[in-house]
């Protein structure tokens, strides 16, 4: 009996990606959030970014394979690989009853669609379902997650930070005597006074013991966050709206009315007043608010932040907790809200406690074997001199060693000058002291660590540190050996404390830890005091930012780097070291180089790379477009062919541009077929299309693709790019190959001032692309609901009922996604009408809204009407309700469907015979074989009885994929009168039972009378005795051996019996429990004339052989095939074995060399060398296989498999 896999085709793809998708989302959404799972997560979250960009770049979009997907995917071979993997990712990630597909469950015939994602979760009743979610979330901004939180709380040591919960200006705080008003509190320290990690304690506390939401927020020198404080604002309001509906359709009804892909700042404070009224109570706390690139001055400053924050708080019930340190511009503006504020400032008396429990915990694990009274010692002074900073005792961790004698660490604890200033000048005049190499290696290794867009490896790093030093890369400046010593002597020994290595997560090799800066404070200094390097001109480093210096001489050592012929070279010099810093310097560069000034040497050297007939140059887009990833390479920008201009103006280097610009033909055609207006229109630069423009750009060159800039602009919703183009007379409607016009494209994106501006310009709305879609089109498919909104409204009348796309109508394309306002929108335009009109394969809006799980969609649909449609089938032969019995947690839907008007689906078989209650039955989630049970009393009989094309019943399919609970169910209702109903192999559920090893299945179809059928055998003679030895399933067997009056040596055709098969495959047990019966046969011999013994014996399973001669099993001296049992020992390569056969005296003296004529094809056969295989292992046959039908060539060769 087979069971058929799931197979999608094509189309069916993008639904198979989609329930990977979501069910990551939910995985991730829904599993427990702590600490202790944090590296896990991270990984989680970037192995989910990947895996959606993946599916972006081969043409999956919001469920659907699109038009223009990539041209592998249509070959078949590539397909179904494709398919497997997924497989996998779904069976993995989701409950295996997901995709575990029977040959009873419906393929959907969704076309494009697929059809396979999964219902929200009951624990998002609050929302409209996750694609609003996400689209909220979206325009709200949410910054991408930090790991600060996690992190601070991991490094908390127990019974530290308890200290906090006990002073009465936190308790006030917490509890304020009047909860109408607002309560803020601001808790302020010197650095290094543990501040974060206590914040992470405060936030973790709170979060636990209260009922109001808790939304925090941690800012770091290292996230974007830093130059834009409002993410705080932003994350603080999609927080609470994850935990309080009312929160949520606050912001939602804001987002409704707001045309805007993102919200604006001042969209976001106005909005946060709303939602502290809508849900009150809440607490907000900010962390590291020191640590924003600006306190006092500009629209994106910590002032303004808290100004407005302070505003929108006023008369509100809210507790705001703010943590940083002691800064003049933070001061000032809270001190502006004196009425409201509550200051507290951490002192040493605070953190006393926690500083030596801190301090004591490092001398531990540094000097692990001194004596206890030597490691109290040195913790007591650490303790007593690092004035409340923890960051001060965690800096002495590396200078102390279990090498050195207790006098020579008190010395050097008690050298080290107390406070983190003086700390920070102690170590940094070392640094100065230092001989002239090794005082460079250190100001390059602390400039690699603190200016970097991420912590590199310390492989990177040191071809980072060597490029810098010698501008060269010379083999014999590699080290030999990157190991701990190596990271002890050249990396911490020269930077130590100012730089910490970090393990890596995933590879645990020395090499590929990472470079860190300990403390934001350390980052400060080092602005400060890492001096500019000897080759920039002091003329030119005047007026400069002193960080815009470091970030010049990172792209400086960077394109020196890129320019070597050695980084490119495949078969030159190898090491681990070799390389690593390729993929950084690659891919930022010239962001360091935007970030920077434009030095002269920088100017230079870049100029001298950014040539087309350098080889450099040509292997770093080479590199970038990396032609080996055919995903990536089709959808990439970066072509091979993609010349400098094109990909400075792609990179946004504009002063690089502005350089290249007198070299370049601003019109001449490259990668893509593009000019260099389509790099510009790319980057969102307005500056660079006024620059190309006023070069006398072509602005209706059209690319390889039909695609001209205007879409490219109106694709990325550059506003501001898609006027300028606008005002310089390209044509508003020009279509690519495809058909699409920017109004399409504007559409896919939802970009709605692109769009508004485009259709107020007089771009035609009312054209299509070659399949028919037009622009409503195009925004259902990608749910881009408040586009729709405005292109319904400005639209002719029949745009909501249009008909005429390929692929389905835009009402068939919203029910996808379940989104319920673009139904509604729909419906307000006229699209009921849309609800019995199928598409080509016959699929209803019904059967999309049943088979994804939107609930409330389906609701919709049944206000209107589509009762009628119930017992529609499509291509497939499936109705909504089939559909729906094939989804997880269908119950709502499943129970929504049963309503009069269902009854002809109920007894409806599919394209396989398969009625609704057979699909339940198969997946195995006994509530809907229950509702639907229910629902049809008193006529269930009739649904029991029923069989599909394979004549099998609801209770064989539920007896064969092992589902218990279904299995009870239905014969509570009367499926006992299908007991003896066989398929059309004649097979019974009892057989079906037995050869899966369903023990528990068994029993309850034994309690209903099912044993009668014990010796109806399968079409080869296996009962299902014979069944459950075959598998191994001695459980079962035990079971089956209870019915009275069970044949234990029933033969099959070719005269095999369940001992006998049992003995073949070694099955220690099973032999064991038939040789217990009093009726077994133990020298029942097959067609062949081979007895259970022999089988053993020819296998090599010596403990079965054991077992049946201690039970009395008759030696055969001869046999029909090859020689005698010795001679079959012998080929088993089991001294063992041959040795117990010796002993036995009916053995003894035979002729192992006399050798019988084999039959049919094994004449020919030789005894077997010491090393030679088993039977088994020649065959590759793991378990006996259920015989079918055999010709006479056949029947020997089976009967030969079974020896």
């Amino acid at each position: 009996m087979e069971v058929t896999g799931l197979a999608v085709g094509v189309v069916g793809l993008a639904g198979l990606f989609s329930v990977c998708l979501d069910s990551l989302s939910r995985f991730q959404s829904y599993r427990e959030s702590n600490f202790e799972t944090h590296v896990l997560d991270t990984r989680f979250r970037a192995a989910r970014a990947r895996f959606e960009q993946w599916g972006i770049s081969v043409g999956i979009s919001n469920g659907r394979l699109q038009p223009d997907h990539h041209d592998g995917l249509d070959n078949k071979e590539t397909a179904a690989l494709i398919e497997s993997i997924l497989q996998i990712i779904a069976k993995t990630i989701c409950d295996k009853s997901i995709l575990q597909r029977t040959h009873t469950r419906p393929r959907f015939q969704s076309g494009q669609f697929g059809g396979l994602s999964q219902s929200r979760s009951e624990r998002l009743k609050w929302a409209l379902g996750a694609e609003t979610q996400r689209d909220v979330l979206a325009w709200l901004g949410k910054s991408p997650p930090s790991d600060k939180y996690e992190d601070s709380l991991s490094k908390r040591l127990d019974t530290t930070c308890e200290w906090i919960f006990n002073r009465s200006k936190f308790k006030s705080w917490l509890s304020p005597a009047d909860s109408s008003k607002p309560s803020l509190l601001w808790i302020n320290g010197p650095a290094g006074f543990g501040k974060t990690v206590l914040s992470a304690h405060i936030v973790h506390r709170l979060s636990e013991a209260l009922d109001t939401p808790v939304a925090h927020f941690f800012f770091t020198s290292d996230h974007e966050s830093r130059d834009d404080p409002f993410a705080a604002l932003r994350s603080w309001q999609c927080q609470v709206a994850a935990k309080n509906n009312d929160a949520f359709e606050c912001i939602r009804g804001v987002w409704e009315s707001d045309s805007s892909e993102k919200a604006s700042r001042r969209t976001i404070v106005d909005l946060f007043k709303q939602v502290i009224t809508a849900a009150p109570g809440c607490v907000f706390i900010a962390d590291g608010l020191d640590e924003c690139s600006q306190l006092g001055n500009g629209d994106t400053s910590v002032a303004r932040l808290l100004r407005d924050i302070m505003y929108s708080i006023h008369d509100a019930n809210v507790r705001l907790l703010l943590i940083s340190r002691d800064e003049p511009e933070i001061r000032e503006t809270l001190e502006e809200n004196g009425e409201i504020l509550s200051e507290y400032r951490i002192g040493t008396d605070d953190v006393g406690a926690d500083t030596a429990a801190f301090s004591q915990s490092v001398v531990d694990k540094k000097l692990s074997n001194k004596s206890e009274d030597v490691r109290l010692a040195i913790s007591e002074t650490m303790a007593a001199r690092c004035e409340g900073q923890f960051l001060w005792i965690k800096m002495q961790e590396q200078s102390l060693r279990n090498g050195m004698s207790k006098k020579r660490l008190c010395e050097v604890v008690e050298n080290t000058p107390s406070g983190l200033d003086r700390l920070y000048d102690h170590n940094w005049k070392r640094i100065m002291e230092m001989p002239d190499w090794d005082r460079d290696r250190a100001f390059a290794l602390l400039r690699w660590s603190a200016f970097t867009f991420r912590p590199l490896t310390v492989f990177a790093v040191t071809e980072a540190v060597l490029i810098t030093q010698f501008q060269e890369l010379d083999p014999d400046e590699y080290p030999e050996n990157v190991n701990d010593e190596y990271i002890r002597t050249e990396i911490i020994g020269l930077c130590g404390p100012l730089l910490e290595v970090h393990d890596h997560s995933q590879h645990s090799s020395p090499g590929n830890r990472t470079l860190n800066i300990p403390h934001f404070s350390v980052r400060q200094y080092l602005v400060e005091n890492l001096p500019a390097p000897a080759w920039m001109q002091a003329n030119d480093i005047l007026n400069k930012e002193y960080e815009s210096l470091h970030h010049t001489a990172i792209a400086r050592a960077c394109v020196q780097y890129l320019s070597l012929p050695q980084v490119w070279e495949k078969d030159g010099q190898h090491g681990p070291c070799v390389g690593a810093f390729l993929l950084y310097a690659a891919y930022n560069w010239m962001h360091h180089a935007r970030m920077g000034f434009m030095d002269p040497s920088l100017l230079e050297l870049s100029k001298a790379f950014l040539r087309q007939d350098k080889a450099p140059f040509k292997s770093l887009i080479n590199y970038i477009a990396d032609p080996e990833d055919i995903s990536l390479a089709k959808k990439s920008v970066f072509q091979p062919q993609l010349r400098p201009f094109e990909y400075v103006l792609y990179g946004g280097w504009i002063n690089m541009a502005d350089h290249l610009i007198d070299d370049a033909d601003v019109n001449e055609i490259g990668a893509l077929g593009r000019s260099p207006i389509f790099s510009a229109c790319h980057s969102g630069s307005a500056e660079s299309v006024n620059l190309l423009i006023r070069r006398g750009a072509d602005l209706s060159i059209t690319d390889s693709q039909g695609v001209t800039c205007l879409h490219i602009a109106a694709a990325c919703g550059f506003e501001d790019i898609v006027r300028i183009l606008v005002e310089s007379k390209v044509k508003l409607s020009p279509q690519d190959h495809r058909g699409r016009t920017p109004l399409h494209l504007a559409s896919t994106r939802g970009h709605i001032k692109c769009y508004q501006y485009l259709l107020e310009q007089g771009a035609d709305v009312n054209i299509r692309d070659k399949w028919g879609g037009n622009v409503v089109h195009y925004a259902c498919i990608h749910g881009q609901a408040e586009l729709l909104r405005f292109i319904l409204r400005n639209a002719p009348d029949n745009f909501a009922t249009d008909h005429s796309y390929r692929l389905a109508s835009p009402l068939i394309l919203a029910s996808q996604s379940g989104n319920v306002d673009m139904a509604k929108l729909l419906f307000e335009h006229g699209a009921v009408s849309s609800l019995f009109i199928t598409e080509t394969l016959g699929n209803l809006p019904l059967h999309y809204a049943a088979s994804n799980g939107h609930a409330e969609l389906l609701g919709l649909f049944l206000e209107h009407g589509v009762e009628k449609t119930l017992s529609v089938s499509n291509a497939a032969g499936h109705t909504a309700l089939h559909l729906a019995c094939g989804g997880r947690e269908r119950d709502g839907i499943i129970s929504l469907l049963l309503r009069p008007g269902v009854e002809q689906s109920l007894l409806t078989g599919d394209e396989e015979g398969d009625t609704p209650l057979h699909v339940a039955s198969a997946v195995g989630y006994v509530s809907y074989v229950k509702l639907i049970l229910q629902y049809s009393e008193p006529e269930h009989q009739r649904l029991l009885e029923m069989r599909n094309r394979n004549l099998e019943t609801p209770l064989f399919i539920a007896s064969y994929n092992g589902h218990t609970e279904v299995v009870k169910t239905l014969l509570e209702h009367g499926a006992e009168t299908t007991l003896h109903v066989l398929n059309c192999h004649n097979i019974s559920p009892l057989w079906a039972a037995s050869f899966n090893g369903s023990s528990e299945i068994v029993k309850e179809l034994l309690y209903h009378r099912a044993g009668k059928t014990i010796t109806t055998p399968y079409l080869g003679g296996e009962t299902p005795l014979y069944a459950a030895a075959t598998k191994n399933h001695a459980e079962v067997l035990k079971l089956l051996l209870e019915v009275p009056d069970v044949s234990v040596n029933q033969k099959t055709t070719y005269g095999f019996t369940p001992l006998f098969i049992a003995s073949r495959n070694g099955y220690h047990d099973i032999v064991e429990l038939l040789l217990s019966t009093d009726s077994i046969d133990k020298d029942s011999e097959s067609w062949l004339g081979l007895s259970p013994l022999f089988a053993a014996v020819a296998n090599g399973h010596l403990e079965v052989t054991k077992l049946l001669l201690s039970k009395g099993a008759h030696l055969q001296l001869s046999v029909s095939i090859g020689r005698d049992l010795l001679w079959w020992a012998q080929r088993s390569n089991k001294p063992d074995l041959i040795q117990l056969l010796k002993t036995q005296e009916a053995i003894t003296g035979t002729a192992s060399d006399s050798c019988k004529p084999l039959p049919g094809p094994f004449a020919n056969i030789e005894p077997l060398s010491r090393n030679a295989k088993t039977m088994n292992d020649i065959f590759n046959v793991k378990s006996a296989t259920i015989p079918t039908c055999f010709s006479a060539q056949n029947a020997l060769v089976e009967g030969f498999i079974y020896v």
